[in-house]
């Protein structure tokens, strides 16, 4: 897993989007489909830079916690209200664009090329075959149409 650094009041926190934050958030906002829009994280509101800083903090907190479960020196954690109270607006720009990236990396996978064939969608490929089907049907009424109108009416005769 990749990490992301923020660098706050000259401290370093690692910030981790691991499954425990994610399904934190689950839990906090109700929701497991769009979490950046339930959130509000990125808007520039007290209630987007309030949950912000949670998520934040949450993120950090699992950093701090992975790097203790590595045999690291146990560093204290940041704190959400730390975050709120003491970020400047400088602050408050570095820490969404950490976040950002944290989200992410977090949601990252990491595919190897083992030279298997890339895996193939066959509802886009039954849609597709749709679609030509369809079009080659119109060609071919369109032309059978064609036909038909050119069968039934009388030629034209040159007027003297």
């Amino acid at each position: 897993m990749i990490s992301t650094n923020l660098d706050f009041k000259g401290k370093k926190y690692d910030l981790r989007f691991t499954a425990e934050v994610l399904f934190s958030l689950y839990d906090k906002f109700g929701v497991t489909d769009d979490i950046i829009r339930a959130t509000h994280i990125f808007e520039p509101t007290n209630e987007g830079w309030a949950n912000c800083c949670w998520l934040a903090a949450r993120m950090a907190q699992q950093g701090e916690l992975i790097a203790r479960y590595m045999g690291h020196e146990p560093r204290a954690m940041l704190e959400a209200e730390e975050l709120r109270t003491c970020a400047t607006p400088h602050d408050a720009t570095q820490l969404r664009a950490v976040v950002r990236a944290a989200l992410e990396q977090g949601f990252r996978r990491e595919i190897e090329d083992d030279g298997e064939p890339e895996e193939i969608n066959l509802i886009l490929q039954e849609r597709e075959a749709t679609k030509k089907a369809i079009a080659q049907g119109v060609s071919e009424l369109c032309s059978w149409l064609e036909r038909l109108r050119s069968s039934t009416t009388a030629p034209e005769t040159p007027s003297a």
